[in-house]
């Protein structure tokens, strides 16, 4: 019985497939709509081509001639000067945009704007007044041609002295404590073999003392910068400016440097107490905020002694401890209660074999 049923849903299904064929075959096709002419005087647009780039802007092309120049050797004091020759060779405007020379060089003139096919030029000076030896001088140079974009120029010499100083024309004192007396000797000697003679030595620094010796043929002399031991504590910067009687070299420059500095050295300078807590300072004396420390040292060797330290400040009490014997010193500064309310100053005064220190000492305490 089940099998007859499944057979009749067979033929029922079939059945319904048939049917539903033929409606589908029944229902007419779609119609196509015809478009009409464009009617007389419409005009109908067609697809535009896509847009073309714009043709690339004509560039300059700057050749240069040369980046470097090498003027050989020249007297001190010559002046360098130097064309710099570039053609443009492209087809656009070539514009120099900045030139900036480097130090102790000049541009004194340049073409800023140089057409196609045209030449320009950079025209370089070096003053060799200031300078000894080899100089190499760089000028740093922009423009609108992207392959030179930015690009460097130089200028090289070996500047030689007519009147040559030895050992060189600056010398170094380095550092010098007070008391001492040195000394630096400064050979001039005329390289052409024209005798000369110094008619005038003019000093920056009156502390500093010289001697002048020339030579029995006058083709050399000796210039001695003297230290005296009384010359002011603090930088040493000596110029001796020497006229000359010969013709190429009517001046000649001549240096010394250093540093003058005390033997003794106390530091701090000045003891300050910012503003103290009476109630703390009575019950907490050995708090360590409550004490200060003095150094004393003796940078020449090993023969300081600390006779003594004088507090005038009543509650300040002052305690010497060597650091390294006979050389320096840590002197510790307490203050001892009962103290008051205000302000107060006073000194420690520190008795050396050396000298006497005197050391001011302010505060407050409320």
């Amino acid at each position: 019985m089940v099998n007859g049923k499944i057979g009749l849903n067979l033929m029922a299904g079939a059945l319904a497939l048939v049917a539903g064929s033929f409606l589908w075959a029944q229902e007419p096709a779609p119609k196509l709509t015809k478009v009409p002419p464009p009617a007389a005087g419409i005009k109908v647009e067609s697809a535009k081509p896509a847009a073309q780039p714009a043709a690339a802007q004509d560039l300059p092309e700057m050749v240069i001639k040369e980046t470097e120049f090498d003027a050989g050797n020249v007297n001190k004091g010559d002046l360098i000067k130097h064309d710099f020759v570039f053609e443009n060779k492209g087809k656009g405007m070539l514009e120099i945009t900045h030139v900036q020379p480097a130090c102790g060089c000049t541009v004194t003139e340049f073409d800023k704007q140089i057409a196609p096919g045209k030449t320009g030029k950079i025209t370089a000076t070096v003053n060799t007044a200031n300078f000894s030896g080899p100089i190499q001088k760089m000028i740093s140079v922009a423009t609108n041609d992207p392959k030179m974009a930015n690009f460097q120029l130089m200028i090289k010499a070996t500047v030689k002295a007519i009147l040559n100083v030895e050992p060189s024309e600056y010398q170094q004192f380095g550092l010098v404590y007070k008391g001492q007396t040195l000394e630096k000797t400064f050979t001039l000697k005329s390289e052409d073999g024209t005798p000369f003679e110094i008619t005038q030595v003019n000093a920056d620094d009156p502390s500093l003392k010289y001697e002048l010796k020339p030579a029995a043929d006058k083709k050399s002399a000796e210039f001695k910068v003297i230290l005296p031991a009384d010359h002011p504590v603090g930088p040493i910067s000596g110029r001796f400016t020497l006229s000359t009687t010969h013709p190429k070299a009517p001046t000649v420059t001549i240096s010394v440097y250093g540093t003058i500095r005390e033997p003794l050295t106390v530091y701090p300078t000045e003891l300050v107490y910012s503003g103290l807590s009476k109630s703390f300072v009575n019950e907490h004396p050995q708090d360590v905020s409550l004490n200060k420390t003095i150094t004393v040292a003796f940078e020449q060797g090993a023969d300081l002694e600390v006779k003594k330290v004088v507090s005038s400040v009543p509650f300040l009490e002052t305690v010497v401890t060597p650091i390294t014997p006979n050389q320096r010193y840590s002197i510790a500064v307490k203050i001892k209660p009962p103290v008051k309310d205000g302000d107060f100053s006073g000194t420690i005064t520190i008795e050396t074999n050396k000298k006497n220190v005197t050391i001011p000492v302010r505060g407050k305490i409320f």
